[in-house]
């Protein structure tokens, strides 16, 4: 197992840098998930760590070891891309060989270690079968067996998931974890849904224009967002603009609607500011005397829990309650917001508002 470290690197030159002073730590044999918008740096800090992409500052470190400027070829790195890249020419069983046959390795070796990570990832029935006739989950399916089965010290994932349909992204999530965990390879991945990253990762990197601005576990992105755009990678958000009004004790959020008492002191540097609220939908909660008036327009039911899309104002939210009550389309509800984080948009940062 590898534990990797990048060290303030800078990728690009002066207008053109696509990643900028990043630093982040991969224990090893953990998941990292990179989450960012296009174009914030995802692919490039992929690229950067496997060697195809010049640092031109910072440190690249693989267990304390500086590889900043050693080969693609010697740092022992198996890529998965977006789009899958196959031999065309070479049957399924030889793409996937194709790693252990580059070193050389003894053919009764390759037969044992294709046919294990053909059964992995339940693609057995493939083997014989040439690139071309597959679908893209399938030759996804196969780009990651190939990846694996040289068992790499570090796995880079860009996207992997992003082409293949619901079903198999979810047997996908699954293999590929155990899979991971099982040989406690080292990965990084750039992910497109945040179920990815919430599912798979032990820590959740999120990028925006090639800087890095919250590094943290899944969970911890998700209730305490450092950005806007941290909060809408990670999951379902709605984001209102508040003024923050004085009272003779605390203060008042007050929005388009929307009226909230807040009790945090450290609100009182920030009367009279406008304010970003970024709200979870299963912060709210249906009250009699909340003092959000909001219009149900559909109400869906997603497992144990109901989704009310709703209208406050004229603006639509979403709220996903445990237990509802007999709420139907139509319906005017009185909501209470239990909690919610502040982004402050002169710097786009959440506000701290611990004693």
């Amino acid at each position: 197992m590898t534990s990797i470290e990048l060290d303030g690197i800078t990728v690009g030159q002066r207008d053109s840098e696509r990643l900028r002073d990043v630093s982040v730590e991969v224990a090893s044999g953990a998941v990292l998930a990179v989450l960012g918008s296009s174009g914030s740096g995802k692919t490039t800090l992929l690229r950067a760590v496997a060697g195809l992409d010049r640092v031109e500052r910072g440190t690249v470190r693989f267990d304390g070891r500086d590889v900043t400027h050693d080969e693609p070829r010697d740092r022992h790195v198996a890529v998965v891309f977006q789009h899958p890249v196959l031999f065309p020419k070479r049957s399924v069983r030889r793409n996937i060989a194709f790693p252990l046959e580059i070193d050389r390795q003894p053919a009764d070796e390759i037969l044992q270690r294709v046919g294990a990570e053909a059964r992995a990832l339940h693609i057995e029935a493939l083997l014989r079968r040439r690139p071309t006739t597959l679908s893209s989950g399938e030759a996804q399916a196969v780009q990651i067996a190939r990846a694996l089965v040289k068992q790499p010290a570090v796995l880079l994932l860009d996207e992997p998931f992003a082409h293949v349909d619901a079903h198999q992204t979810m047997q996908f999530r699954r293999e590929v974890t155990l899979i991971q965990r099982g040989f406690g390879v080292t990965t990084i991945m750039a992910a497109n849904e945040s179920d990815d990253a919430m599912t798979m990762a032990d820590r959740v990197a999120v990028l925006e224009a090639g800087r890095l601005v919250q590094v943290a576990a899944p969970l911890d992105v998700y209730e305490t967002p450092r950005t806007v755009d941290a909060a809408l990678l990670t999951g379902a958000a709605d984001v209102f603009e508040v003024t923050v009004e004085g009272a003779v004790e605390g203060s008042w959020l007050a929005g388009a609607g929307m009226r909230i008492r807040a009790w945090a002191p450290a609100l009182v540097a920030h009367h009279g500011r406008r304010l970003q609220m970024v709200v979870r939908p299963e912060w709210w909660q249906l009250d009699p005397s909340g003092r959000i008036d909001a219009v149900v327009v559909r109400v869906e039911r997603l497992g144990p829990h109901v989704v009310l899309s709703c209208l406050v104002d004229g603006r639509p939210m979403t709220a996903k309650l445990d237990r509802p009550g007999a709420v139907v389309a139509g319906d005017r509800v009185r909501l209470r917001l239990d909690r919610s984080v502040l982004i402050d948009p002169r710097d786009g940062f959440r506000i701290d508002l611990t004693p």
